[in-house]
């Protein structure tokens, strides 16, 4: 069955790329010429702003963890780091980069309902933020997208998700014992799975997310911290955009940068690969950027977004398999020998 699975996955990831990311480079010995006109500057200001967008989501991590268990900053950065390199190198890594997450949190002595409770606000903030920044391109877009339906359907679709998120965080906190008895009628059909152990997990998740709900310095810090990170990943995007010689309007930028980055969460490819140059780059192009300066700012972009971390990742890996993790995981040893 998983050779059936990876079969599968690897026909997807071959279509895509024959049918979406390919096309994008017809005409790129064209594209080229583009080079000569490139600002280092501007390029190393691109970077400096990936850098800061990805602090900023550790900021993010940082701040929806529980202050009591939570660990040093500079661990969680490379953490997240550490997460991000397998998101992205890993067809649909967002799951594997979560458990990898959990994992990593709890060695750091973080307690499990807290880990689940932090990554739950942490992945549902960032995504309603990017949500809240798609919409915003969408009315500062309106004159230019009115012809084209496809771009208020999908925001639609983002309202809708939104509000489903919305409601479901409501029922968990408000509806506490309902939500609790639903988990434990669900788990008792599922084998190796404890129906007492699955109710108090959920249960701790919903008490620490009514804390942090009633939190609101916490809450406001969340929303700023995620809306940075995307908003400092979608500036480098324009300014290495700039630096090939062509400056988008603001309002098309946040709509084309939100539909890509949404897409681009979809569990099909490894980080989005393909599907967020498929989207971004005929984007552009469609509201007046040269295809020769959108095929080159957005492959810049993406080797500094996404090819970049996974080379970062293994440092930041290693460096907690030499520190943090070595230290739990030697406790945990003696731990066991104690109780043996």
């Amino acid at each position: 069955m998983r050779w059936i699975w990876r079969g599968a996955i690897a026909v997807v990831i071959a279509l895509v790329v024959w049918f979406i990311l390919i096309p994008q480079f017809i005409g790129a010995r064209t594209a080229l010429d583009s080079l000569t006109r490139l600002s280092l500057p501007l390029v190393v200001l691109a970077v400096a702003l990936e850098v800061a967008s990805l602090v900023s989501y550790s900021a993010l991590t940082w701040v929806t963890l529980n202050p009591e268990t939570r660990p040093g900053f500079f661990t969680i950065l490379r953490i997240d780091m550490a997460c991000l390199g397998i998101n992205n190198a890993v067809p649909g890594g967002g799951l594997t980069a979560t458990a990898s997450k959990y994992r990593m949190l709890t060695l750091a002595r973080t307690r499990p309902a807290d880990a689940v409770a932090g990554t739950t606000v942490e992945v549902s903030t960032s995504t309603l933020v990017l949500g809240g920044i798609f919409g915003v391109g969408v009315v500062l877009s309106l004159s230019s997208i009115r012809s084209n339906p496809d771009y208020l359907v999908a925001a639609v679709v983002v309202v809708a998700v939104a509000l489903l998120a919305l409601v479901g965080s409501a029922l968990l906190q408000y509806f506490r014992d309902n939500t609790l008895r639903f988990v434990g009628f669900a788990v008792r059909r599922i084998p190796f799975i404890s129906e007492a152990g699955a109710t108090s997990l959920v249960g701790q998740i919903a008490d620490q997310l009514g804390a942090f709900r009633r939190d609101r310095r916490r809450v406001v810090f969340a929303v700023g911290w995620a809306a940075l990170n995307w908003l400092l990943d979608a500036t480098a995007l324009w300014v290495l955009l700039l630096a090939f010689g062509y400056q988008d309007n603001i309002g098309t930028l946040l709509l084309v940068y939100g539909l890509a980055s949404i897409l681009g969460m979809l569990p099909i490819t490894p980080g989005g690969l393909g599907i967020v140059e498929g989207v971004l780059v005929p984007a552009l192009v469609g509201f007046g950027s040269p295809h020769d300066i959108a095929l080159l700012g957005v492959v810049a972009w993406r080797v500094i977004e996404y090819w970049l971390p996974i080379l970062v990742a293994g440092g930041a890996y290693a460096s907690l398999r030499m520190g943090v993790l070595r230290r739990a995981r030697r406790n945990l040893d003696i731990l066991i020998d104690e109780k043996a």
